[in-house]
């Protein structure tokens, strides 16, 4: 992780859904921010780095940069607070996290996404 200016470390158990959905999400993203350097945990096969990091729930996603936790993402409430959250609601989260550069408007929030899949230019808006 110090090799890279930016990672995004998701620590995940194979069992849980959630996890899954996570891992579904930053899967689509990884595709598309080469800036950054995406890495998946399984919490039960890494107990010194869990530890460590004082990871309490899962899914949790750890932000470095500079090999330094600068940030994480623990469970869905940031996300919208329910299983089907968008992948758009994961990457502005971490464009505001500070490992990931926004690639349009709509990644750094100054677009909103409504449901009918029409733009609406609300910049003070975080959907």
């Amino acid at each position: 992780m110090t090799s890279t200016d930016y990672v995004i470390c998701a620590f995940f158990h194979k069992d849980f859904e959630r996890c899954k959905i996570v891992d579904m999400h930053l899967h689509k993203i990884c595709r598309e921010h080469l800036e950054s350097r995406f890495v998946r945990i399984d919490a039960e096969k890494c107990p010194f780095f869990v530890t460590k990091l004082a990871i309490q729930m899962l899914p949790t996603i750890i932000l470095f940069e500079n090999g330094v936790a600068i940030d994480r993402i623990i469970g869905f409430e940031e996300l919208g607070g329910q299983d089907d959250f968008p992948t758009m609601n994961l990457v502005r989260r971490l464009v505001k996290g500070g490992v990931l550069i926004p690639k349009n408007k709509t990644e750094s929030g100054a677009i909103r996404m409504n449901l009918a899949g029409r733009n609406n230019n609300d910049s003070d808006s975080d959907e």
